[in-house]
C-alpha cells in the first residue's frame, strides 16, 4: 500500500511539473482585447425573428462562408494572419461563417447609394483552402438557385458590417438558404422507411402476443427457455418480453463471470467517445466564445482530452481480445478447423450486425432531415442525406473507411468498418496459429512488425506529426479536408496492433484458465496496475508537444514516436485487464461488475450506431449560437448518452435482438456443421475441455 501511495505521488508531482514547465516555457494565449479586435468567426442574424419582424413575399435565410481578402497595408490583417497562421491551435480568423437575414440586408442595402454599393461588392479571389461544402450536396434546397437571387445582396451585407467596424472587406458566398415553410418532400425511399418501420411494429405485437399464448405457465421463466419447436422459436424471436430477458440475463460460467467487466468497459470507452465527438461539434456549429475554445489548446491537461480520439483502441483491443477467447475455447471441443471457417463465421456476423446497422442509415437517408428545422439543419442533415443515398453500399459493405472516406455518411461508422476487417484479419490468424502451431511466433511477429511499421512509414512519407492534430481548421469540416484523419486515422492497417495485442492476451488468458492458473499477484505488478490511468493520462498529454512546436517534417523519429506511443495501449489495457481478472483492487472489480453494466453494455452498438442521430438533433438544431464552456460540454454529453440508449434500446428489442435470435435458430448449427469436425469420443482422448474452458477428467 506505501509503494502504491507513493508512486502516486510521483506522478501528481510529475503531472504537475510538467504543467509548470508548460506555462513557465512563456507560450500564452492573447490577450482579450486583441482577440476581440478581429472579426467574430461566427455571427448569425436571429433566425426566428428574421421571419416575424420583416415582411416579404419571399422571406429567406441564408448561411453563408466569407473569406477576408488579404490586405497587407492593415494592421489588424496583419494581425488576423499571424494569428491563424498557428494553424494547430486556432482557426482561420479570415474565414467566416456568417447567417443573414435577406430581408434585413434588402433593407440595408436599399439604404445605400449605388457608388457605396460598387465598393462594397468583392468578387472571388484564389482561395488555398477549403472554405465551403460543395453545393451538389445541398441538392434539395436550390442552391445555385439561391446564390443567383441573393449572392451578390449577401456579399454587399457583410462587407457593410465588415468595412465600417474593421476596415475590412471579404468575398463572400452562401452556401444554402433556408425558409420558414420549406415543403416537405415525400419520395420512394421516404415511404420505403416508414413500410419497413410498420412492419416491424406488426411482427414485434404480433410476437409479444403470441409469445405470451404460449406462455400457459403465466411465469416470467417462460420468457428465458427455448422451446422446443424451432418455427415456433423463430416466430416468437421478436417478442419483446423474451427479448428483455435477453437483455438482462447473466451467464453463470467462468469465462463470463472473469470477463463481466468487459460490458463496464464497453459503456465507459463509449460515454467517452461521446465526449470527443461532442467536443468536436462545438468547432463544427457556431459559438460565441471561441476564445475560450482555442485557449483549451494551451492547457497539457485539456490537450489530452483533445488528443482522446486514441481512447478508441480500447474498443478494439476488447474486440480481438474476445475473438480471441471465443475461437479457442470453441476449438478445444473440436478436431480440426477448416480454413472455411473464417468465411463462415464473416456471413454470420455481417447478417448479426447489419439489420440494426442498415435501419439507421435508412433513418439518416431519408426522415433525419425531415424531423427539425432552424439556421444549421440543412447543414447538418442535407449533408447526411446526400451522402447516404449516395454511398450507402460502402457502409453496408463495411468499406466506408476507405472508399469516399471523404464524403461520409454516419462518419463515426468508420469504427464499424474497421472493426469489420479486423475482425477478418484475426480470425485468419487465428485459423493460421491453429493449423500451423510451430509458426506461431513468426506468424504473430510479422503482423505485429507491420501493424508499427505501416502507420510509421506513412507519418514518415506523408510529413505527418507523431500524433493525430485535431485542429479546430479541420473539426469546422468534420475532418472530411483532413489527409491525416483519411490517411491514417480510420483505415484498418494503421489500426492493427491494438487488435493484435488484444488477441494475443486473449491466448494467453485462455492457456492460463485452462491450467486453472489463479494469477500472480506480486506487489510490482500491482503497482504497474495502479499506474495504468495516470500513465495512460501522460501519453494522452505527450502528445501535446506536436501542437506547441512546428517540428521540421519528414522526421524518422515522429515516424517511431507514433506507432509506439498509439500502442502503447496494449501493455496499459494488458495490464489493466489482468489486474481486474485477478482481483487486484476488491472494491474496483466489484464497482466494474455491477450489475447495471450488463444490459448497457450490450446496448452500447445498437447505442453506438445511434448516437451519431443525437448528436445531429442535439447541435444542428440549434436557432442561435451556443456557448462553450465544461459544463455545456458535459451537459450536452449526458443529452447524447442517454438519449443514444432509449433509442439503442428500442432498436435492440425490436430489431438487433430478433435478428440475432432467428440466425441463431437457422444457421447456427450449419454454421459448425460447415467449419469444423467434433473431437474424438471421451473414450478416445480423455482429456476433454469444456466451452468454459475447464478441464474435466
Amino acid at each position: 500500500m506505501g509503494r502504491t501511495l507513493s508512486v502516486k505521488v510521483v506522478l501528481i508531482v510529475l503531472i504537475g511539473a510538467a504543467h509548470v514547465s508548460w506555462i513557465a516555457a512563456g507560450d500564452s494565449f492573447i490577450e482579450l482585447d486583441q482577440y476581440y479586435r478581429m472579426p467574430r468567426i461566427y455571427a448569425y442574424d436571429d433566425y426566428d425573428e428574421c421571419f416575424t419582424t420583416y415582411e416579404s413575399p419571399d422571406p429567406a435565410y441564408c448561411v453563408a462562408r466569407s473569406v477576408i481578402k488579404p490586405d497587407n497595408r492593415s494592421e489588424l490583417w496583419r494581425l488576423i494572419q499571424d494569428f491563424s497562421s498557428d494553424t494547430y491551435r486556432h482557426y482561420r480568423h479570415d474565414h467566416l461563417d456568417r447567417g443573414l437575414c435577406v430581408q434585413r440586408c434588402r433593407k440595408l442595402v436599399a439604404s445605400l447609394d449605388n457608388e457605396t454599393i460598387q465598393q462594397l461588392y468583392v468578387e472571388k479571389f484564389d482561395i488555398n483552402f477549403p472554405y465551403i461544402i460543395d453545393s451538389k450536396v445541398f441538392e434539395d434546397v436550390k442552391v445555385h438557385q439561391d446564390r443567383a437571387l441573393y449572392g451578390r445582396l449577401i456579399n454587399i451585407c457583410e462587407n457593410y458590417i465588415l468595412r465600417k467596424v474593421y476596415n475590412l472587406t471579404a468575398y463572400t458566398e452562401i452556401e444554402y438558404c433556408t425558409r420558414p415553410t420549406e415543403q416537405i418532400d415525400v419520395d420512394f425511399l421516404d415511404l420505403s422507411f416508414f413500410v419497413v418501420t410498420m412492419v416491424l411494429i406488426c411482427l414485434v405485437i404480433t410476437s409479444t402476443w403470441f409469445d405470451s399464448r404460449m406462455n400457459k405457465s403465466k411465469k416470467n421463466d417462460h420468457y428465458m427457455l427455448e422451446i422446443p419447436c424451432k418455427k415456433t422459436m423463430i416466430f416468437t424471436s421478436f417478442s419483446l418480453k423474451r427479448n428483455w430477458y435477453r437483455l438482462i440475463s447473466r451467464s453463470k460460467d467462468q469465462l463470463n463471470e472473469d470477463l463481466r467487466f468487459f460490458q463496464t468497459f464497453r459503456f465507459l470507452t463509449f460515454l467517452l467517445v461521446i465526449l470527443g465527438h461532442c467536443s468536436d461539434m462545438f468547432a463544427v456549429t457556431p459559438i460565441g466564445n471561441t476564445f475560450d475554445r482555442e485557449r483549451e489548446y494551451y492547457n497539457p491537461e485539456s490537450l489530452a482530452l483533445i488528443n482522446g480520439s486514441q481512447i478508441v483502441q480500447t474498443f478494439f483491443q476488447m474486440s480481438g481480445f474476445l475473438l480471441s477467447i471465443h475461437f479457442f475455447t470453441t476449438r478445444a471441443r473440436l478436431r480440426e478447423v477448416r480454413w472455411s471457417v473464417v468465411l463462415a463465421v464473416l456471413v454470420y456476423r455481417f447478417i448479426r450486425l447489419t439489420p440494426a446497422y442498415a435501419y439507421v442509415l435508412m433513418l439518416h437517408a431519408t426522415w433525419l432531415s425531415k424531423v427539425q428545422d432552424g439556421p444549421l439543419w440543412i447543414r447538418g442533415t442535407q449533408t447526411e442525406k446526400y451522402f447516404c443515398r449516395k454511398n450507402w453500399w460502402t457502409n453496408l459493405l463495411y468499406v466506408n473507411n476507405y472508399v469516399n472516406a471523404d464524403q461520409p455518411c454516419l462518419q463515426q461508422a468508420w469504427y464499424l468498418a474497421c472493426d469489420f476487417q479486423l475482425f477478418t484479419m484475426g480470425m485468419i490468424l487465428v485459423v493460421a496459429v491453429t493449423k500451423y502451431p510451430k509458426l506461431r511466433t513468426h506468424i504473430f511477429s510479422a503482423a505485429m512488425f507491420l501493424a508499427y511499421l505501416i502507420p510509421g512509414l506513412i507519418v514518415y512519407f506523408a510529413a505527418f506529426d507523431g500524433a493525430f492534430i485535431n485542429r479546430l481548421q479541420d473539426e469546422r469540416f468534420i475532418y472530411w479536408f483532413d489527409r491525416m484523419y483519411q490517411l491514417i486515422y480510420v483505415p484498418f492497417h494503421t489500426n492493427m496492433g491494438c487488435y493484435l495485442g488484444g488477441i494475443m492476451l486473449g491466448m494467453i488468458y485462455y492457456k492460463q484458465r485452462t491450467n486453472h492458473h489463479e494469477g500472480n499477484r506480486s506487489w510490482y505488478l500491482k503497482v504497474l496496475w495502479y499506474l495504468v490511468v495516470p500513465v495512460g493520462f501522460l501519453c494522452l498529454m505527450s502528445n501535446s508537444i506536436f501542437y506547441k512546436y512546428n517540428f521540421e517534417k519528414p522526421a524518422i523519429w515522429m515516424a517511431v514516436f507514433y506507432p509506439v506511443m498509439k500502442h502503447m495501449w496494449i501493455v496499459l489495457g494488458a495490464i489493466m485487464i489482468y489486474g481486474i481478472i485477478y482481483e487486484y483492487s476488491k472494491p474496483i472489480k466489484a464497482f466494474l461488475n455491477f450489475s447495471i453494466f450488463v444490459p448497457l453494455g450490450r446496448l452500447t452498438y445498437c447505442a453506438y450506431v445511434c448516437h451519431v442521430f443525437m448528436l445531429k438533433n442535439a447541435f444542428f438544431a440549434m436557432r442561435e449560437m451556443g456557448y462553450f464552456s465544461k459544463m455545456s460540454l458535459l451537459s450536452k454529453m449526458l443529452t447524447v448518452l442517454v438519449s443514444s440508449y432509449l433509442m439503442g434500446l428500442i432498436l435492440a428489442l425490436v430489431l438487433e435482438f430478433p435478428s440475432t435470435a432467428i440466425q441463431k435458430h437457422l444457421f447456427a448449427k450449419k454454421l459448425e456443421d460447415a467449419t469444423v469436425q467434433p473431437k474424438p469420443s471421451p473414450a478416445e482422448n480423455n482429456n476433454v475441455i469444456t466451452s468454459n474452458g475447464t478441464v474435466q477428467a
